[in-house]
């Protein structure tokens, strides 16, 4: 398969020193079967930020971002350096600067060309920014989750006395990680507590919820909204079979080429998988969930990757209990990989078509 234009990907090919970056890793397996004269190259962000770029030709060239996990590691979800915690005011400062830089480094080299990203760098900056992205969604009329602006934790206590449950979100995080849900009654999170401060674990699965105790509340809330997290309204979601569930649907070029549903015990506040979700069988869902909701669900996720400009995305969306509405949670410009589908095949393919 030859691409009108050459592509260049950009990625690193390691979580950790233990882990591959099976998105990163499938795609690159994809090309490899290509045949040598295709015109693809593959480097790493330490090549971009080294000026190590390649020498192409073409007036016209693609580029694919995948997730920059060494400078993440290295700069970002690191805790020693200062006092933040995993998703917080920090996290977004350098994840900007370190787009901004990419994309500054990129442009000068291939001035002379016209650059098409699958993802572009600045989109990748807005979805990962909770407050910004959820202000688009509501400019763009995109159904989402009522957010509140908290400065104290008085605030927080004004509105729940309303009767009004929150969750209180790192602005810039992901994988259901340093989530905090409260009501009048119950204050729980799944970030460590201790001696008065914050916590963050080291690994990405299972973070498991506990209560704050009720004389450490007031000092908690006030670490987390000092460092930007958001407040959202906590949406009762709908239930199957004694299980809350959501979906999660990809969009790849403004189509809608896979989508599940993932669930999780009601007790708990959020489904990821990484926190111990699960994915189920559509078929089990027919009864419950119709063709035309299911329709729903898949035409909000292609109008929220058209706002973002993301032309492949993994969308987040909820159904409330009563099964009438819907909300988009959240959007992903670095969708994990899932094993239900060949999404990284399918990309490809689609990218090579351009």
């Amino acid at each position: 398969m030859q691409p009108k234009n050459p592509l260049l990907v950009i990625g690193d090919s390691k979580i950790n020193r233990r882990n591959p970056a099976l998105s990163f890793k499938l795609f690159i397996k994809h090309i490899e079967r290509l045949s040598k004269k295709t015109d693809i190259y593959i480097i790493d962000y330490e090549d971009v930020l080294t000026n190590n770029l390649p020498e192409i030709s073409s007036p016209v060239l693609n580029i694919a971002l995948f997730f920059p996990y060494k400078y993440w590691n290295k700069k970002i979800e690191v805790y020693k350096k200062d006092s933040r915690i995993y998703g917080d005011k920090k996290f977004g400062l350098e994840y900007k600067k370190f787009f901004e830089k990419v994309e500054k480094i990129i442009n000068k080299k291939y001035r002379d060309k016209k650059i098409q990203y699958v993802n572009p760098p600045k989109s990748s900056v807005v979805e990962r920014d909770k407050k910004e992205s959820k202000k688009l969604f509501r400019k763009k009329g995109i159904p989402t989750p009522k957010t509140f602006i908290a400065k104290h934790p008085g605030d927080i206590r004004q509105f729940i006395a309303k009767g009004t449950s929150l969750y209180i979100k790192p602005r810039f995080g992901a994988f259901g990680k340093g989530v905090t849900y409260v009501n009048k009654d119950l204050m729980i999170t799944n970030f460590l507590f201790r001696n008065g401060k914050i916590k963050s674990r080291r690994y990405d699965y299972n973070w498991r919820f506990s209560k704050i105790k009720d004389r450490d509340r007031n000092r908690f809330l006030k670490i987390l909204l000092s460092r930007g997290c958001i407040c959202e309204e906590a949406i009762e979601p709908a239930v199957f079979n004694g299980r809350r569930f959501d979906f999660r649907v990809y969009c790849i070029y403004g189509k809608v080429v896979y989508y599940y549903i993932r669930s999780i015990q009601v007790a708990s506040p959020i489904t990821n998988w990484s926190q111990g979700g699960r994915i189920e069988k559509k078929k089990g869902f027919a009864k419950h969930v119709s063709q035309d909701k299911i329709k729903r669900v898949k035409s909000l996720a292609r109008q929220v990757a058209r706002e973002l400009r993301l032309n492949y995305t993994g969308v987040d969306i909820l159904l409330s209990k009563d099964f009438k509405k819907f909300y988009v949670l959240e959007a992903h410009s670095f969708p994990g990989y899932e094993k239900g589908f060949d999404l990284m095949g399918y990309l490809l393919k689609e990218i090579l078509k351009r």
